[in-house]
């Protein structure tokens, strides 16, 4: 993470700070220590926001730092929304997430499902493709081949996943995706 995470993690978040403050609901998945909920409740403070993980221990650092926010155990493969007649989210969020997800396919499909019709799904790394897919492949271990695709290879996979107006920003400054539900 930059050394000045919080102020990187504001500007990453301003131009989507609309689609914040238009959602009555925001699903944040990947939420790791927490360090977006802060962000997040300052985009749209009257918002219902659940932030889910994987990993227990990341829940704990994430309820340290934000006690006040409503964290679930769960996997992006299998979110624990029932379905119905009705999406649960206006806003699907994944913060430096999308590399992990096993199948992103699956996971893409999941987000889908609880997206509202015209909701937005928001892919957020605050670094580059690059130098991600390089401390990832350096970790060894379980994360080694968690890696960021290409920009229009993200893009396909949106497109095929049946989301419309797809945008991809993969630069040297950051990568960054915006989807719509159909």
């Amino acid at each position: 993470m930059p050394d000045h995470l919080d102020e990187t993690l504001r500007r990453m978040v301003a131009p989507f700070a609309d689609s914040f403050r238009a959602a009555r609901a925001v699903l944040e998945i990947g939420t790791g220590t927490g360090a977006l909920i802060p962000h997040l409740m300052a985009c749209a403070p009257d918002m219902r926001l659940v932030s889910i993980d994987l990993a227990h221990g990341m829940l704990v650092q994430a309820h340290a730092r934000c006690p006040y926010a409503c964290l679930v155990e769960a996997d992006a493969h299998h979110l624990p929304f029932a379905a119905g007649q009705q999406a649960w989210f206006d806003v699907v969020v994944c913060h430096n997430s999308f590399p992990h997800f096993a199948d992103r396919v699956r996971a893409l499909g999941e987000i889908r499902r609880v997206l509202r019709p015209g909701g937005q799904l928001l892919i957020l790394h605050n670094n580059p493709r690059e130098r991600v897919n390089a401390i990832h492949t350096n970790a060894d271990g379980p994360i080694a081949l968690d890696l960021l695709p290409l920009g229009e290879d993200l893009r396909q996979m949106l497109v095929q996943a049946g989301y419309l107006n797809v945008w991809v920003d993969d630069t040297d400054e950051h990568y960054l995706a915006r989807a719509w539900c159909p």
